[in-house]
């Protein structure tokens, strides 16, 4: 299950949330597998008119008959701006780390190195300095033929 929580909960808040639901979950029969915070992002159209929310993405398994009393709950919990559950075909490998499809794995980021630069940045005043230079050895040249 995917839900969006009002972006104006802090830390604290979102986190009991998050265990609201859980809990929700496991009175009505169900088992909690992972749960993972996205964090907040920009919605893709207004809900609540509210631009962002906090996705949280939570592995359970359920009886399908718990499905529908679990839509009706989450529907009038005003600090849930959208929800959706999707049914899994096979049972999902989780892993250790975040299923977010924007965070950057340690693996991944380690990896990545920093480039160093061998020749600085030409700005407008590097330009500028050149062009004076270039003066000079031409005027060094004139002086040479005469």
């Amino acid at each position: 299950m995917l839900f969006i929580v009002h972006p104006n909960y802090e830390q604290d808040r979102l986190d009991a949330v998050i265990e609201t639901v859980a809990k929700e979950i496991t009175e009505k029969g169900g088992k909690i597998l992972k749960i993972d915070n996205w964090g907040k992002r920009k919605l893709a159209y207004l809900i609540n008119k509210q631009r962002y929310g906090s996705y949280v993405l939570m592995y359970f398994e359920a009886d399908p008959a718990m499905i529908q009393g679990l839509n009706e709950w989450m529907e009038i919990q005003s600090q849930i701006l959208h929800e959706m559950v999707i049914r899994l075909e096979e049972e999902p490998k989780l892993s250790e780390g975040s299923e977010n499809p924007d965070s950057v794995s340690g693996s991944s980021y380690a990896a990545a190195e920093t480039v160093e630069k061998k020749s600085p940045v030409k700005g407008k005043n590097d330009e500028d300095d050149e062009d004076e230079d270039e003066a000079d050895d031409e005027s060094v040249e004139e002086t040479e033929e005469a």
